[in-house]
């Protein structure tokens, strides 16, 4: 009988090309992997690599049998992503995912007033900019700020758009004024978001033609860091104005209709299933502040 971690060895060992990263790729000994892969062939009667010193490359045999293995690998994960969702709901348990501003200003307070009306609903929250994959069962539902949202196998709810503003710190207004119109930013230092966030933002890549590039003074790489450091730069940044708003030592230079995004409230259609989850996404939907401000009750 077909052992599912060889399988799992022979995938890793043909897309990365060698014994010794699959290793590194799957964390366990190089002479295992390559004793394993010997007994696979042995067991099924076949050659499925080319060895040489440059690694190992698929035989005819070995590509015929990759896309199967693939497909073995993909049934496996769905099984341990349907089981993990199977374990959730016996406890009642929602995972929620959202970047650490969104979960402070609106995740938090709504599951709080959700909880006192569903008190036997446990949650688990990530608070994280890192991507969460909602397919593969890494979460049940997602707070996600974009200007579109793509994936066939995710359910959709559009929330209220988030309002966004330049800030500077008081200190930096008392020694250099500010801005008080996109055309005056050009005349001020910068704090400025990485690369691939502003150019897949849309407001951030709109605010990225009316800057002077040669006066962005540091790269931060989230809301949180952004508010940070404008509170000791000598420059002004882009912040959403729930969380620039209620900072004491930070003053809005100005706003306007380009400075907003998209906010999504996002579900696999696994997690979409159960009950309990549906109903914490009506909620949601129904008691998310239609201003964009911080969810108060």
């Amino acid at each position: 009988m077909l052992d599912w971690n060889d399988i799992r060895i022979f995938l890793a060992v043909a897309r990365e090309g060698s014994t010794l990263a699959a290793s590194g790729k799957l964390n366990i000994n190089q002479t295992t992997v390559g004793r394993r892969m010997h007994a696979l062939e042995t067991a099924l009667g076949l050659t499925l690599f080319e060895r040489n010193t440059r690694g190992y490359a698929l035989t005819a045999q070995g590509s015929a049998l990759f896309d199967v293995a693939a497909g073995m690998e993909n049934a496996v994960d769905q099984v341990l992503t349907r089981a993990s969702h199977l374990r959730r709901a016996s406890v009642g348990t929602i995972r929620v995912t959202a970047a650490h501003s969104s979960m402070t200003h609106w995740v938090l307070p709504l599951i709080s007033e959700f909880r006192k009306h569903n008190p036997n609903t446990h949650f688990e929250t990530n608070a994280s900019e890192q991507y969460v994959s909602l397919e593969s069962g890494e979460a049940d539902i997602a707070i996600r700020a974009a200007d579109n949202i793509e994936g066939d196998t995710l359910i959709v709810r559009r929330l209220p758009h988030v309002r966004w503003g330049i800030y500077c710190s008081k200190a930096y207004l008392a020694a250099n004024g500010m801005p008080r119109s996109i055309d005056d930013l050009r005349d001020h230092p910068v704090l400025s978001y990485p690369e691939a966030m502003v150019k897949g933002v849309k407001l951030l890549n709109w605010l990225d033609q009316h800057v002077d590039r040669s006066k962005i003074v540091s790269t931060v790489d989230s809301v949180i860091t952004m508010s940070a450091s404008l509170r000791t730069e000598v420059a002004v940044g882009v912040l959403p104005c729930v969380e620039g708003d209620p900072l004491p030592d930070l003053v809005m230079c100005f706003t306007t209709d380009d400075l907003t995004s998209g906010l999504w409230l996002v579900a696999s259609r696994e997690a979409y299933q159960e009950p309990r989850v549906r109903k914490f996404m009506k909620f949601l939907g129904e008691y998310f502040p239609r201003d964009g401000r911080a969810a108060t009750f």
